[in-house]
């Protein structure tokens, strides 16, 4: 299996690493205009929220 990491960056998006690798981006300020990805949008709304990281191992 591989290993898996979400990180919630600290006023950003969602970032998914697949084996040590950045697979995606997604959004978590809901205002994306590329839903599910992240466009950024969060850098100009001010969006706000803390950092957090889930790692999903076998």
């Amino acid at each position: 299996m591989a290993n898996v990491i979400i990180k919630a960056l600290k006023d950003g998006p969602l970032l998914v690493e697949v084996d040590e690798k950045t697979s995606i981006t997604l959004c978590r300020c809901g205002r994306s205009q590329t839903q599910p990805s992240c466009d950024a949008t969060h850098v100009k709304i001010g969006f706000k929220a803390d950092s957090s990281e889930i790692k999903v191992t076998e």
